[in-house]
């Protein structure tokens, strides 16, 4: 289809696209057949009226076909899983995704973390582990062979995209969440089939999880956080954490295939104790890695249950924790798999090897 009827539908019309339309939409996008003051109007006219499932799913398609693929075998994407959230939800906190992906994999998980630099925080998933001395511009072939003998790499994604380069210039001219804060963490380069996906508000639980249960996630966590009423922030304000809250109680879909979910957790139904968001506040790369390295040496309070918390949703979507039972078993047996696992100093090893290379 020309690209007029695509604008006139959902500028105009305010008419969603099938999965097909939208893929052959962002195909097009991609091949720079759009003006940015089109593509502008696009997005802002998808993030005025949502973003459906299926068009987040066609946008993933397409951005998967465009992506430079890491080369392993299919058994080895099998294993994998991914921590990547959507961002943007200003919440300031350090980089607990990043440090829950590496308990992870101290404790038998393959992570092939997907994300970027900082854009809307101090400090991104890259400028943190960067931080920590752990390389974050991988070939795919240094990534594959990372994953092989750490089990954990992280892939750069504007390294791995190159594509998205024809529309990073209106994206951040917009200065906006966009409908690629959703399709960004579903476009894991490496063909993860699990994962712990954050979303930035309460309404994408159900939507992002729909999305996977279209591109056949295997098994999924998709979690928004409540961060509480509290002075600097909260419910009150809109705001809210794109993990799983130790501030408030988290919304949850679970994906597993074609079954979804829903549930509510709070921290005190797995052994956790509330803190406020202000406990959890981070700063720029080089703070945020000393955090990590204190929670990685043992450090308790609430850093570390939050870590532990988010690790936990990892490790049962890896299959390293018995899910068959309901979601709050199994999240506090994971919680204690992950606490062990940072106990014992597997992490901190795990950080000096990933460093080493």
């Amino acid at each position: 289809m020309p690209l007029k009827p695509y604008l006139k539908r959902v500028i105009e019309d305010r008419a969603t696209l099938t999965r097909e339309e939208a893929r052959a939409l962002l195909e097009q996008i991609l091949a720079g057949e759009m003006t940015d003051l089109q593509l502008a109007a696009l997005l802002g006219a998808i993030a005025t009226r949502g973003e459906s499932p299926a068009e987040i799913a066609g946008f993933v398609d397409a951005m998967r076909a465009a992506a430079t693929s890491i080369p392993l075998t299919e058994p080895e994407r099998a294993r994998l899983v991914d921590t990547c959230g959507t961002g943007a939800d200003l919440s300031g906190t350090f980089n607990i995704s990043t440090a829950a992906a590496l308990v992870a994999a101290a404790a038998g998980a393959t992570v092939a973390k997907h994300g970027n630099r900082a854009v809307t925080s101090q400090s991104g998933s890259a400028d943190v582990l960067e931080a920590l001395g752990i390389p974050v511009g991988l070939s795919p072939a240094e990534a594959a062979e990372a994953l092989r003998r750490h089990r954990f790499a992280f892939l750069h994604a504007p390294s791995l995209h190159p594509a998205m380069k024809t529309v990073m210039p209106v994206r951040r001219a917009l200065g906006i969440r966009t409908i690629f804060h959703l399709v960004g963490p579903l476009s894991n380069p490496a063909g993860a089939r699990a994962q712990i996906m954050g979303v930035y508000a309460p309404r994408l639980v159900p939507i992002a999880a729909e999305a996977m249960r279209l591109l056949g996630t295997r098994h999924a966590f998709v979690v928004h956080g409540d961060i509480g009423p509290g002075t600097s922030g909260g419910s009150a304000r809109g705001l809210g954490l794109d993990e799983l809250s130790i501030s408030g109680p988290s919304q949850i879909a679970e994906v597993r295939g074609a079954t979804i979910t829903l549930h509510q957790l709070t921290p005190e139904q797995v052994g956790l104790s509330a803190a406020p968001i202000d406990n959890l506040r981070g700063g720029e790369a080089a703070a945020n890695a000393q955090i990590l390295r204190a929670i990685f040496r043992g450090e308790p309070g609430p850093r570390r249950d939050i870590v532990l918390l988010n690790a936990a949703a990892v490790l049962i979507t890896a299959g390293l924790v018995p899910s068959e039972t309901d979601p709050y078993t199994a999240l506090r047996a994971g919680i204690a798999l992950a606490a062990a696992t940072i106990d014992s100093g597997a992490v901190t090893a795990l950080v000096a090897a990933l460093a080493a290379t």
